[in-house]
């Protein structure tokens, strides 16, 4: 079996050393040469918080490239998994690399690799499927912390959970050759947490309220996750922003744990040290995600008939905070 890891950020190289280090074979698709390179001379090691060594996959013990050259490589060796692990704003131009790999082989569905969706936020499975017809989709959300050290290095911040599973949208069948619970198998054999879910979307929707409080806030103030916890006025804007998301939620007919509280704030507790995604962006001057995270609660508001002012207010500033955010 072959996976084509699409992505060579955190999480990128934790799940493509992890898999490459147990054996399976792994192709791994950069942005840059330069971190191919890198890759290609050392590796990738993946350290624990303790600062030792928890993995580390030789190179020769993977494939790595740029995600230019993934089509061709493919062609001539077909993969049976593709992880995209591409921020939500790449994620279609990989899409359509994607559907180009079967433009001359018009192969019979069965035969169609399996695609996994690890991106935050919402929408993401819609677009996938819209570009990928009739593949065999799977979204996957995870609670692994991991954050990207050095082009080949990766900081295994903490132990989660991965849910992989198909979508209340997708039309795929179950009947599709590739094997899910194969999938996840290896995954377990890998170190992860791997479990096979028939509520997928119960996670994602879960997820995205615990990103829409944390991601903008730590990203607005400069804070780590868990100095969110440190004042009243910060958990009163937490509060705040999870309070119109569950408004958002009842209007669109989507259910929430009743504890959903006390889970973002264990949240950001288990997590008190790491740096969000989003206030990583805002440091580099990088195009967040908050339009697929807190605009995503502003979209679902506007379907259902109503306004999420304060989810439409941190969109707004965060975005004015990054100068490649257009």
């Amino acid at each position: 079996m072959i996976i084509d890891l699409i992505g060579g950020g955190s999480l990128g190289l934790l799940y493509g050393g992890k898999l490459a280090a147990a054996g399976v074979k792994v192709r791994l698709w950069c942005r840059s040469a330069e971190q191919v390179e890198q890759l290609q001379m050392k590796g990738i090691l993946i350290q624990n918080t303790y600062g030792a060594a928890e993995a580390l996959a030789k190179p020769e013990a993977f494939t790595a490239g740029v995600i230019e050259e993934f089509a061709s490589y493919w062609k001539q060796e077909p993969g049976q998994w593709i992880f995209l692990m591409t921020k939500q704003k790449d994620t279609e131009a990989v899409c359509q690399m994607s559907a180009g790999l079967l433009e001359q082989d018009k192969l019979a569905q069965d035969r169609r690799p399996g695609v996994v969706g690890f991106q935050n936020g919402y929408g993401h499975m819609e677009r996938i499927e819209r570009i990928l017809p009739g593949w065999p989709l799977y979204a996957a959300v995870t609670t692994e912390g991991a954050k990207r050290t050095a082009l080949h290095e990766v900081l295994h911040a903490g132990m989660g959970t991965t849910w992989i599973g198909v979508t209340e949208q997708s039309n795929i069948g179950r009947e599709i050759a590739v094997n899910p619970d194969h999938l996840v198998k290896m995954l377990q054999k890998a170190g992860f947490s791997a479990v096979l879910s028939n509520d997928i979307d119960s996670r994602i929707y879960r997820k995205l309220l615990i990103n829409a409080v944390i991601n903008p806030l730590t990203a607005l103030w400069d804070i780590s996750n868990g100095e969110l916890l440190a004042s009243d006025k910060r958990m009163q804007m937490m509060r705040m922003l999870l309070d119109e998301a569950l408004v958002v939620y009842e209007a669109c007919g989507i259910s929430c744990d009743e504890d959903i509280w006390e889970q973002i704030v264990e949240v950001c507790a288990a997590t008190a040290g790491n740096t969000s995604s989003m206030r990583k962006d805002v440091q580099d001057g990088a195009a967040t995600e908050v339009d697929w995270i807190n605009g995503s609660i502003v979209a679902l508001a506007g379907k259902a008939g109503i306004r999420a002012a304060a989810h439409e207010m941190v969109t707004g500033i965060i975005k004015g905070l990054t100068i490649r955010e257009e």
